[in-house]
């Protein structure tokens, strides 16, 4: 019953809200650490133990992220969960409803995918409801083809596949004439789901585990909605991200890699941002997660600088507002 009562207050606020702005209803998929998350134990070479990742955690994360360079941007914005407990794990007509009574101009549902079977891709999947070509609710297929452009522009993964964007009911045409997937199927404003990349491909596993990674595909959506709305975005700010790699063979060697993630990522090394001058300004510490994964935020446009704390040499980068900038960097083994 406290469940309900949240909902329907939450429900009456949105009612309430006035203003002509666009409003998005994010939906960070699945909640809890339950079953139907598909919960993924591997042994992590790094820590030396065996870690379980959960997709409802990485969707949060992304999914906050995007709430807040939405609002940054001057969105009104609801989510379907801002915790990750099983009480967190609504049901599919409860998202449905709360999106329906939100007075939602689109519908943002954030999700990883997996193959299931051993041979491993990584790509961006974007679907909606109906037919490839034919969404139900015009508009939709415009917002899942700005995903895919700004989700696979970004340089700070490897990506093995191109990417899909279709109807669900192509895509899943095995499931039934028109069936398709239960969260977009009484959705009557544009709406996808998102399968940002596919997290049992081990080295975007590794990637995923990270906060600020996951942040980065909440701010590329967050552009991708920019787009849709032929906004350009009130954020006057940029980004720079970027792998730090080892020169050498990746450690976690049993497990499928391909292009770049061949190469060993840097674990605990220190990446200096640096002005137009060459001047330090921010620092970032790689974690010991396997991913080599750096990111600096909140950056004025202009001209700066890339460097590992260990090396002299200096990576220029151009910052410009409202867009992402990568800068990959390959090291020669650290002592």
């Amino acid at each position: 019953m406290k469940r309900y009562i949240i909902i329907f207050s939450l429900l009456a606020t949105l009612m309430a809200t006035a203003g002509d702005v666009p409003r998005i209803y994010i939906n960070p998929g699945h909640g809890g650490h339950d079953s139907n998350d598909r919960p993924t134990p591997f042994y992590h070479a790094i820590l030396c133990d065996t870690i379980t990742y959960y997709e409802s955690d990485s969707n949060l994360l992304t999914g906050l992220s995007l709430e807040q360079y939405l609002r940054s941007n001057g969105y009104e914005t609801a989510i379907s969960r801002t915790g990750n407990t099983s009480d967190d794990d609504l049901d599919l007509y409860e998202i449905v409803a709360l999106a329906a009574n939100s007075g939602a101009d689109l519908f943002y549902s954030i999700h990883s995918n997996a193959t299931g079977v051993k041979t491993r891709l990584n790509y961006t999947l974007s679907l909606y409801r109906g037919y490839h070509g034919s969404p139900i609710v015009e508009g939709s297929d415009s917002i899942a083809r700005a995903t895919i452009k700004h989700l696979q522009a970004n340089q700070a993964t490897v990506w093995t596949h191109n990417p899909i964007t279709a109807g669900d009911w192509d895509f899943f045409s095995n499931w039934g004439y028109k069936t398709g997937l239960g969260v977009l199927r009484y959705n009557k404003v544009p709406g996808m789901l998102c399968e940002g990349s596919f997290f049992d491909y081990v080295p975007e596993r590794c990637r995923k585990l990270n906060a600020d990674f996951c942040a980065l595909e909440g701010w590329n959506q967050a552009l991708a909605i920019n787009e849709y709305f032929g906004n350009k975005g009130k954020n006057k700010t940029g980004i720079v991200a970027g792998i730090i790699r080892v020169n050498s063979e990746r450690v976690d060697t049993a497990y499928c890699a391909f292009a770049a993630d061949l190469l060993q990522p840097a674990n605990s090394v220190v990446v200096q941002l640096c002005d137009k001058k060459k001047r330090p300004i921010r620092y970032y510490t790689t974690d010991r997660l396997n991913n080599g994964f750096y990111c600096f935020t909140g950056l004025e446009p202009g001209k700066y600088y890339v460097r590992l704390e260990q090396s002299d040499t200096m990576h220029a980068v151009t910052v410009r507002r409202n867009q992402s900038t990568y800068c990959n960097i390959t090291t020669s083994p650290i002592p």
